[in-house]
């Protein structure tokens, strides 16, 4: 049955638990989001709609379809209203009556993607793009990106197969090893983020910290997971938390901060919500009740290793190197989700930086959004986001940018050609995993951390810091 004005939000409040009525409009959400001006309603219109019963104004809105999901509405709010999630059920339910999307990219690629995790249990990006490509009819864009992505090894040409099977053995008890902790790659760092899963091994393994790779993970629901179905987004973060616990540890660290959001959501919800604690633990077979501390990898090497041990296996120290740090939107929005202390201003890389003996300087951009969730999709608009945060870098003087994760590298990394060729901004300035920096203090090999699979190369960078020394 069609949903009348006042089924929607009701809908919204019993389905989310969110009261679309507690909106007063400060527009506090528009004046942060990094995609209003490309919108037909921002998003306190589209809460007005919803309020005032307009159901089909905003169903049949761009909107929901442009969000990217940065979640810097929802930390905003002075009432804090889970928009992007709002955002989410709008685009399920306009797919639902059969209302066409309107940027029917993002929900092609959406259902790739899904279709994709249930056929590998990974995702595939090739086969994801090429469907997308397909079904779009759009063969042409960024086929020369693909090609030089497959050229460095940052795609595979085959897909990742992984197969969750429930246990029904009991998990063993939790391993209290300072040194141990389960690690979640993520699809990502299988293939476009290969270099930072090199990078954090080899930093780990020089540091003594035991990295342990659940057997059989699988994707963690990613972009189009939550925007297809919550519950399939719940569901396959739980699968791993699953895999966790079976292998002994009683903490998994994430390098991707994509993965680290995803997982974090789902502690969340299943802690919140009842009903879908059941319903995903009917189907993984098990259920989460705060056993496993869910961690980005940044955090593991701070807790567990610790900043004296970090700066004192430095052997080459970047003395002389000025970087941004840029977390992304993701690392620590919202902070109800990732007990971030600081979501809009984090220090925690830039203290890690600066134990290399590298100098972070101070910037507008740390946590403003790359445009990653559209960086396949609408391509026009990740790249203006991601000019403004290269812009500022710059403007800062900044020789680098340092970030913890692999969706905003591959967008800040490999989309500086294509902002050089068509808008004349030739920004040249390398983007480097905070591992990766690591390592280059710790003297390790530069083509033994991926700095060679970069797009923007860092050389010129590492020569002027080695004369300096």
């Amino acid at each position: 049955m069609a949903f009348t004005g006042k089924q929607l939000a009701g809908a919204i409040r019993g389905e989310l638990g969110e009261n679309v009525y507690l909106c007063y409009q400060c527009k506090k959400c528009t004046s942060g989001c990094p995609v209003a001006d490309e919108m037909d309603l921002v998003p306190n219109q589209v809460m007005r709609s919803l309020q005032l019963g307009r159901d089909q104004r905003a169903l049949d809105s761009i909107t929901p379809w442009i969000c990217a999901s940065c979640q810097t509405c929802v930390t905003r709010c002075p009432q804090n209203i889970d928009i992007p999630r709002i955002m989410d059920f709008l685009k399920i339910t306009s797919q639902a009556r059969g209302i066409k999307a309107r940027i029917p990219a993002v929900s092609i690629f959406n259902q790739a993607g899904v279709r994709s995790m249930q056929l590998f249990g990974r995702l595939y990006e090739l086969g994801v793009l090429g469907e997308s490509k397909l079904r779009t009819m759009n063969f042409t864009e960024d086929v020369d990106l693909g090609l030089k992505l497959l050229a460095r090894g940052k795609l595979k040409a085959l897909p990742s197969i992984a197969r969750y099977a429930r246990s029904r053995r009991p998990a063993p008890p939790p391993s209290l090893r300072a040194n141990s902790v389960a690690y979640f790659p993520g699809c990502s760092l299988h293939s476009t983020g290969v270099e930072y899963d090199m990078s954090t091994r080899a930093v780990a393994g020089l540091l003594g910290l035991e990295l342990r790779e659940p057997k059989g993970w699988v994707c963690c629901g990613s972009s189009p997971g939550h925007a297809v179905s919550h519950e399939f987004a719940t569901v396959q973060p739980m699968k791993n938390l699953a895999l966790v616990a079976q292998g002994g540890n009683d903490e998994v660290t994430m390098p991707c901060a994509a993965c680290f959001s995803r997982f974090k959501t789902a502690v969340y919800d299943v802690q919140r919500e009842p009903g879908l604690k059941a319903k995903v633990a009917e189907e993984v077979g098990y259920s989460y009740d705060g056993q496993i501390k869910v961690s980005h990898l940044l955090d593991v090497f701070l807790s567990r290793i610790g900043l004296p041990a970090i700066r004192a296996a430095v052997k080459s120290p970047l003395t002389g190197m000025k970087v941004v740090c840029y977390y992304g939107c993701l690392l620590t929005r919202r902070p109800e989700v990732t007990q971030a202390d600081h979501p809009e201003y984090p220090m925690r890389m830039d203290r890690l930086v600066e134990a290399l003996g590298a100098e972070a300087l101070d910037w507008s951009y740390k946590t403003d959004c790359c445009g990653g969730s559209l960086a396949l999709t609408r391509a026009e608009t990740a790249m203006r986001l991601s000019s403004k945060i290269l812009q500022n870098a710059r403007d800062v003087g900044a020789q680098a940018i340092v970030v913890g994760c692999s969706l905003c590298h591959i967008n800040l990394d490999t989309r500086q050609e294509h902002m050089a060729k068509k808008w004349g901004l030739a920004y040249d300035l390398p983007i480097i995993y905070f591992t990766q920096l690591m390592g280059l203090a710790y003297g390790l090999d530069p083509k033994a951390l991926g700095l060679l699979k970069h797009f923007v190369s860092p050389e010129r960078l590492l020569a002027q810091v080695a004369a300096g020394r």
